[in-house]
């Protein structure tokens, strides 16, 4: 089901996005916001995603539903958290979000879609207050940013480690080697998703989530949960 229907629903959740990652202290490293899910790779520098995605999606879900009559669940279950490995693996999902408009067939190429982070790592598009899009750069060399960001294009354009992205498309907890598996405290990688212990010392540790959302309840409230919020703080990246 299409939830994001129009440019104000997508810049609606941008803006949340932007004050949970700021207010809880989450690097962002990269984003893309489809119709009917949201990926991000996120560094956390506290125990805390859990929280800041439990208020991101409850106050989308509650505009949303304001805005288009209906009642009910939004979001389809919890989001969904994998642990990555910062090495090739985390390279591949460098990779791997901002295609996920060209897998779906929505665009031809990366940057025809406007709300993903592809753009603004380029530098064709101005970078959301949230985005640190040095953090992205700085896996592609340590060269100036436009030697940077044409190694950036040419590996997300480049042909795509299939196992790595199937591995994201899954639902193991842990993407990485055996070692990083067991030093984050899963060794099975095909256990079922928990959330990982957060350990600060490893500084190896990033996480891909991705929000799915699911078919709102069609029936009009009897009134709308409070007034209209105020315009979205940051648009498409």
């Amino acid at each position: 089901m299409t939830i994001f229907t129009d440019d104000q629903d997508y810049r609606y959740f941008l803006s949340l996005f932007s004050d949970a990652m700021q207010d809880f202290e989450i690097q962002v490293w990269n984003f893309c916001s489809m119709p009917n899910h949201t990926h991000a790779t996120v560094q956390p520098t506290a125990p805390n995603l859990s929280k800041a995605m439990k208020l991101l999606n409850g106050r989308f879900a509650q505009w949303w539903n304001w805005r288009h009559g209906h009642v009910g669940h939004v979001f389809q279950d919890r989001f969904k958290s994998q642990i990555v490995q910062a090495d090739r693996h985390l390279l591949e999902l460098c990779r791997y979000v901002p295609l996920n408009p060209v897998r779906a067939g929505l665009v031809s190429s990366p940057t025809d879609w406007p709300w993903s982070s592809y753009g603004s790592i380029l530098g064709t598009r101005p970078a959301p207050s949230f985005l640190n899009v040095d953090y992205s750069l700085r896996l592609f060399g340590d060269g100036d940013q436009a030697t940077q960001r044409a190694c950036f294009s040419e590996f997300v354009l480049g042909d795509p480690d299939q196992e790595l992205q199937d591995r994201f498309r899954g639902r193991e907890p842990i993407v990485g080697d055996r070692a990083f598996k067991k030093a984050i405290g899963g060794p099975d990688r095909h256990a079922t998703p928990i959330e990982p212990p957060y350990d600060a010392a490893l500084a190896q540790e990033f996480r891909t989530i991705r929000t799915d959302l699911a078919p709102a309840v069609a029936r009009v409230p009897d009134a709308p949960p409070g007034t209209a919020p105020s315009a979205a703080s940051s648009g498409p990246a």
